[in-house]
């Protein structure tokens, strides 16, 4: 008779978003997952095979919890520029107060895309995800004339290079009020 299921997967998930993101893949094992999510063994590997399966999965479970932390706001019928500002404000609040160091997708870009096409596929399609989110941001202020008229996708690329320098300024200790200083200063220059 085959065993059921008595754990939820997100328990796990959890777990492994956690340990991963705060160890790397690489300094975290099964066995950190097992422990940390209180789900026996074999359940675990029942679920998810084996730790790059995992790996993928808790990716996937952080794109999910971005979406709706970051991306949803930017989503609704009259985004503008003040939305823009308000949406680094959450960027920066989060960096800030996060028990995780940096962004989890950034850190797997780094540590596993470039030898795990699972990873590099989840990865493309969170920044393709921010990158049209940002368009249509932007388009809206272009349209209502918040912006300074360049071509789109340079502004688009503009604003992830923002998101990514919060990234790497959050890495190396630089303080609150340098982060919120860069944002202002950089979505300044948007304006027209």
């Amino acid at each position: 008779m085959a065993r059921t299921r008595e754990f939820e997967p997100e328990t796990v998930l959890d777990a492994a978003l956690d340990l991963f993101w705060r160890k790397g893949y690489k300094a975290c094992s099964m066995a950190d997952v097992v422990r940390q999510s209180g789900v026996a063994r074999y359940g675990v590997y029942q679920a998810f095979k084996d730790k790059d399966q995992l790996y993928c999965a808790a990716l996937k479970r952080y794109q999910q919890k971005v979406h709706d932390y970051f991306v949803k706001p930017l989503c609704g019928s009259r985004v503008n520029y003040d939305s823009l500002v308000q949406h680094f404000d959450r960027v920066l609040d989060q960096l800030e107060n996060s028990e995780h160091e940096g962004c989890f997708a950034h850190q797997a870009a780094i540590e596993r895309a470039g030898c795990d096409d699972n990873v590099n596929q989840i990865i493309n399609s969170i920044f393709a995800e921010n990158r049209r989110t940002y368009r249509v941001v932007i388009e809206h202020a272009l349209a209502d004339g918040e912006m300074r008229p360049l071509p789109i996708d340079d502004l688009v690329t503009f604003v992830m290079g923002i998101e990514r320098a919060l990234i790497a300024m959050t890495k190396q200790n630089c303080s609150l009020q340098e982060r919120q200083d860069y944002v202002r200063c950089a979505l300044t220059l948007l304006k027209p």
